[in-house]
Order: C-alpha cells, then structure tokens, then sequence
C-alpha cells in the first residue's frame, strides 16, 4: 500500500514567516486536525507545528498575549515524518522503531517527486491501514497453512493408499503386521493371489484387469467384518485378522472367499472370472516374526498356486523344502549368469600307448554361497527344467575351449551337447565360430551325445550332427548299451567313438553277460571302424580286461578325477597306469 492510496487531509501549510497566531487560529477553527506542515518560499517542509504544543502555550496565563505575534519558527518540530506520496506505508513504517510509529499519530507530511508539499496523512489512519493489512497477512498465511494442512492430509491419504481399489497399500500393511506381531496376541494372515490375471490382460486388455482387481477388492471387504485388507502389488492382496485362531471355522470362511472370487463378474466383455490362490499362515503357531510370518504365507499360497488355486495354509515340512529349492534356483540363476558353472576336464586315455588322447568336458558349480556344492547329479537336472540348459552350455564351451587353446596341446576335447543344443540350426556354425575365436580346431572338437537326444527329432539331430562331422568335428554315442535303440543310432549316425556306458564296465569283472556286452560293443566298433573308449575304468584289473579285448580308449578314477585346472603331461601320460 502507497501513502497516496490513503485518505489525504486538506491542509494548507504555513509558510516559514507566519506567526503563532495564524496556527493557533487555525487550531481553534479546526478542531479535528492535529498537525500543520510548515514550508519554505518553495513549498518544500522545513518542519510540523504540533496541535497540543501550540495550544497548550496558547492556553496558559497570557499565553496568546505572549505567542500571538512570535514567528512560528520558533515552535516547529524537525520533519520527521517526511514522505512521497509513491513510497510505500509498511517500508516507511518498517523503517522506523516501534516507539516511533505507535508515538507518531499526529500525521505523515506528504511531498511530490519534486519534494514540494502535497498534503497530510493522519497518523491513525496510517496505523489504521497496517493493521488491516497485517490482518490480511495474517488471513493469508491462515489459509495457506490451512491448504498445506489439506494437501498433508491428501499426500498422507495417497501415500497410505491404492489409487486404483482405494484399499491400504503394502506400507500400511506391513505396519498393521508389525502391530500384530508387537501385541503377542494370535492373528491369521492371508496372502491372495488372483490366477489367470495376466491372460485376462493380455486377451481382454487393462481395462477389464482393473475392473478385476477393483472388484476382488470388494468382494474381500464384503467378506467379513473385522478384516484388514490391502492390496500389495499387481494381482497381490493382504488379509490380516487380528485376534483369531486358525480353526474349522475359518479356513471354512477362506474357502467361501475362494468361491466367492471365483464366481464370474460382469465387464465389458460380458461375464469374465479369475481364479484365487491363497496361502494362510498363523501367528505364532507359524512363525515367531514378521519377516517368518510373511514368508510363510507367501510360501502356502505359492503351493496353492501349484496346485491351480484353492486355500493352503503354510506346512514347514512341504514348503520349506520348496522353498531351499527356488533358493537353489536362484542361485542358478544367478551361478550362470555370473559364469560360476566351470568346465572340469577328465581325461580320456590311448590303451595301446598310455598316453592322454583328450579329456571330457564336464560341468561343476564352483563356489556358490549356498553352504554347499551341489553335484551335476543335482543341478543338471534344474538346469535342464529353469530353461537354461543353452545358455549354461555356451558359457561352459567357451571357458573349456579357451583354456584348452591355451593349455590342451593339440589334443581332443569333447563336449556333452544336450538335445536343446540340437534344435538350433544354427548350432554348428555357432560351435565353429566359437572354436575359431578361441584358436580351437574344429578337428579337435568331440560331440557327445546320449540316446535321449535323439528321441525328439530323429531326422532334425541327424542332419545337425552330419553338418558338425563336415565341420570336422568328431561324434561320440554316450552311455552306449543303456537304451533300447542303440544298434539302430549307430546305423543312423556319423559317428567315430562308442562310449560304453560305466555300469557293463564296472560290473564286468562279476557278471558274464556285462562282460559279454562290453566284448560286443568293441567288437561292434571294430567292425564299423571307429574307436571304443570304456567309461569307469577305477582300477588296474579292469583295464588289463579291457586291454586283452583291445579297447582303444580307458577313461576313469583311475587316470584322474574331473579337474576345474586342466593338467597335461609333456608325454600326456596321466600316470603309469597304462605302462
């Protein structure tokens, strides 16, 4: 606010010149006014007469007799309260001490640009006009503290809360949780997973998904009265009831839930419905803690979903066990990922010369943080179910074919290939590029493959195996003697080796007919023309066996042990057991 925005008073000045008459005449003619300007021959304030300073004098004992005809110079007080009409009242005021503007209610003189007088301000008007602009001030940040209140409230609301259902978010109820578990008091906790929630999706579009979990959001709310219930993310929801035991009663109410979020709904499609998996777990009976209590419910209603949806409540012993194994999984995961499956080489030996004629490829989980280091009995197998059978045979090819570039001396180094291997075309010429980025020779290269590999797509692995032999890349049938098709894939195939399978040559020493069998299968070799190599060869009186019935290759304990180092002789003896 500008002092000229404030009601002016109409009173002329007195010039420098004029007597304490004049004043105290106008004074008396004027009651209401309490302040005259006084000015020079310019017009410009060179002071103020005061009301009650010049009519108290004019008041006592022959006061207008003494006064009457002294200049008014005599009486002025210095312009303190000088002011532009464009300058603004709360700077002016803001200026001054306090003392000064609560003591200053005779009035303001107010000047032009030029300085020259322009009239007066009374000073109650001045104060008059702080105040309600302090009052406005005031009224201000009363509201603005009011909306920052509204919008707390909101942010709070919206932080605490699902946008999309309206019910409490997983923050929320993970505290409801934690005061559960705090109260030492019994309580049963629910985790509800809806089923078919991504086909509803991916077939009818977001739209209907929202409708489904809006809708599951209030068939649980209508469920039953003293339930807390929160959607925790995606097709996920919490229900907690506080105060309960786990009894017929109300895993009879948790099956009616099931049902209830079963039954179909109506959208724009028509009618739709999803399924329901629910896992429930008891508190304390189930877990000690939030974190134990949280996963066992988690743990129930994975089964639950297992087994295509219905209510399981958390058993130690089952989910447990399924729980070490998606751990296992993971770690799998992750082992393969990080490159922690490594190539061990196992020697393969020339019978009729004693020396290392290559090693097998094998692979071993090296050093995960699991407590434990699982077999290839145990993880193979996972392996093969987690789909990553392919990406953990390109890892392992790559770490064997580089080391044996730089440490293989030329020998051969054969490779298990699974049936997934086979299904590429593009198998062969991925496997060639490989050996010639590591400075492998494709010659050296051996395929290992079992029966089972070939069961798929008989025609499809032929051709595959028969472009890796043009490559120059040799065939060994693994495991030869222990499936019902064996003689026939021999026909079939391009081979150059037969591995007979541990088991004949292991039992062979004990049992006429697995000797029979390891007889005929080098005797099979012979006659088409490729090599023989004997699997499980541990001691010394079996490979004299195997010697007399002219095996060509030994492989076993005996020789060494599956190695993550690749160790190889200058004579590629592994030891004296073939001297």
């Amino acid at each position: 606010m500008l002092f000229k925005e404030l009601p002016a008073l109409a009173v002329p000045p007195l010039p420098q010149s004029a007597l304490c008459r004049d004043a105290i005449d106008y004074f008396v003619a004027n009651p209401a006014i309490r302040l005259i300007a006084v000015v020079d021959a310019q017009s410009r304030p060179v002071g103020a007469l005061s009301r009650t300073k010049i009519v108290l004098k004019a008041a006592g004992q022959f006061g207008r007799a003494l006064y009457d005809k002294r200049p008014v110079a005599e009486f002025i007080d210095p312009p303190l309260f000088v002011v532009q009409k464009d300058q603004s009242v709360a700077d002016i005021c803001g200026s001054l001490s306090g003392d000064e503007v609560t003591n200053a209610p005779d009035g303001y003189i107010l000047v032009d640009e030029g300085g020259h007088y322009a009239g007066l301000v009374d000073g109650l008007a001045v104060l008059r006009a702080l105040l309600a602009q302090n009052i406005s001030l005031v009224d201000d940040l009363n509201h603005e503290v009011s909306v920052r209140r509204i919008a707390e409230r909101e942010a709070r609301r919206l932080a605490d809360t699902d946008t999309l259902t309206g019910l409490s978010n997983r923050r929320v109820f993970l505290e409801a949780v934690d005061e559960a578990v705090a109260s030492g008091e019994p309580a049963i906790l629910a985790y509800l997973d809806l089923d078919r929630f991504k086909y509803l999706n991916d077939k009818y579009g977001h739209a209907v998904g929202d409708d489904a979990l809006r809708i599951t959001s209030s068939r649980i709310q209508d469920w039953r009265g003293n339930v807390f219930v929160a959607r925790l993310g995606g097709d996920e929801f919490g229900i907690l009831l506080r105060g309960e035991t786990l009894g017929v009663a109300l895993q009879a109410e948790l099956m009616a839930l099931h049902d209830i979020l079963c039954s179909p709904f109506v959208s724009k499609p028509g009618a739709v419905n999803v399924g329901a998996s629910i896992g429930i777990a008891a508190f304390p009976d189930d877990a000690a803690n939030r974190v134990e209590w949280l996963h066992a419910a988690d743990k129930a209603m994975q089964r639950a979903k297992l087994d295509n949806g219905g209510v399981r409540r958390f058993d130690p012993q089952v989910d447990l066990e399924q729980a070490e194994q998606a751990r296992l999984a993971d770690a799998l995961h992750a082992a393969v990922s990080n490159h922690q499956i490594k190539p061990a080489f196992q020697p393969f030996v020339d019978v009729s010369t004693g020396r290392i004629a290559g090693h097998e490829v094998l692979a071993r989980w090296h050093g995960p943080d699991l407590g434990f280091l699982p077999g290839p009995a145990e993880f193979i197998p996972l392996v093969e179910r987690l789909g990553l059978i392919d990406e953990m045979f390109w890892s392992v090819a790559g770490q064997a074919l580089d080391t044996y570039a730089r440490f293989g001396s030329g020998l051969k180094i054969a490779l298990n290939v699974s049936p997934i291997q086979f299904s590429s075309n593009l198998f062969p010429s991925r496997l060639a590029a490989l050996a010639a980025r590591t400075g492998v020779r494709c010659s050296q290269i051996e395929i290992e493959i079992t029966e089972s590999a070939m069961f798929r797509d008989m025609t499809h692995t032929v051709n595959v195996l028969r472009q890796l032999s043009d490559l120059g890349m040799s065939i060994a049938l693994d495991d030869f003697g222990t499936g019902y098709s064996s003689l026939t894939l021999v026909k079939e195939l391009p081979l150059t080796k037969l591995k007979i399978d541990k088991s004949f040559v292991q039992s062979a020493a004990h049992s006429a007919s697995s000797e029979k069998i390891v007889s005929a299968a080098i005797g099979l070799s012979k006659a088409l023309g490729i090599q023989c190599c004997a699997e499980g060869v541990e001691d010394l009186a079996t490979l004299a066996r195997l010697r007399e019935m002219d095996c060509d290759l030994v492989q076993g304990f005996l020789f060494g042990r599956p190695e993550i180092a690749l160790h190889v002789h200058e004579d590629h003896a592994p030891a004296q057991a073939c001297a």
